[in-house]
């Protein structure tokens, strides 16, 4: 990679402990990866910085009605001037339900939210699968990262 993106990860919510030390310390490896699997023309081969907020569901929900029409809690919201919003509530509830840590799940998310910016759908049955193919794939190479 030629540039090194500025990260930012704020824990903007108080409901949901969980270790933001280590979501910070695997970003960078996922952004990397990210930006190499990016699309050619993706918002994420052209940002300088990334700026990642763990949040609750409240806030996601205003947000998601706001810009989607669509009130309801979601577990990531991405933008392309290089914004991504994750709820830690979603994560907690998803991370419990398939037996993952919580700070997996975040950084599952917030890996989902970077694919977006490099270029990845999910609109359609086909584009999902590729992209939780390659989310899963680039989690896995976090994960063994010490």
């Amino acid at each position: 990679m030629s540039k090194k993106i500025i990260l930012t990860v704020i824990n903007s919510q108080n409901l949901i402990n969980f270790d933001l030390e280590y979501v910070k310390s695997k970003v960078d490896v996922a952004c990397q990866l990210c930006v190499r699997e990016s699309k050619e023309s993706a918002p994420l081969k052209e940002l300088e910085s990334v700026e990642i907020s763990i949040i609750d569901d409240k806030q996601i929900a205003k947000v998601h009605g706001e810009f989607m029409d669509d009130p309801s809690p979601t577990d990531v919201i991405t933008f392309d001037y290089g914004e991504i919003l994750v709820s830690a509530e979603t994560a907690l509830s998803n991370s419990e339900e398939l037996q993952v840590s919580l700070e997996n799940e975040i950084l599952l998310y917030i890996i989902h939210g970077m694919l977006h910016l490099g270029g990845y759908l999910d609109g359609s049955r086909a584009e999902f699968k590729e992209m939780k193919s390659l989310q899963e794939m680039i989690l896995d190479s976090c994960l063994k990262v010490s």
